[in-house]
């Protein structure tokens, strides 16, 4: 029993480290600002889901490159790869993603559970700043 008890205790620790020690946080990366999002807002999936069904990640319009799935996949245990995801499965998802320059991003997020929110970010002091708007959009 307490076996198990530990390994609910430090799963959630372990969710950001890899075989070399830990990652470094994705939001650092001024030219990743997509990665960054996906990051913040999987940490708070991740966080406060008991577990059950698969997750992935997506990016849409454009997929996520095999370099930046597998950046993910790295920092989340419970993340898989999107190419193991099928119909009942949850998905993260970043949408309408755009960077009005290099330190001014905005876009839409939507997992399961939860009303799509809008983010915009600003890199700012060497990381990314998020800021959230929820909207709950009318029948």
């Amino acid at each position: 029993m307490f076996r198990w008890v530990f390994l609910f205790a430090v799963a959630p620790l372990a969710a950001c480290v890899s075989a070399t020690g830990p990652l470094p946080k994705l939001s650092g990366d001024r030219g990743q600002p997509e990665l960054a999002l996906l990051e913040h807002v999987l940490t708070g999936h991740f966080a406060g889901s008991a577990g059950g069904s698969r997750t992935c990640a997506a990016l849409l319009p454009k997929p996520l490159t095999a370099k930046q799935e597998k950046a993910l996949v790295e920092r989340f245990v419970r993340l898989a790869p999107a190419a193991q995801c099928g119909p009942g499965d949850a998905v993260v998802q970043v949408y309408d993603f755009a960077c009005a320059d290099a330190g001014a991003c905005s876009g839409w997020v939507t997992r399961p559970g939860v009303p799509a929110v809008r983010y915009t970010m600003q890199f700012e002091g060497g990381s990314w700043r998020f800021d959230g708007d929820l909207r709950v959009i009318a029948k």
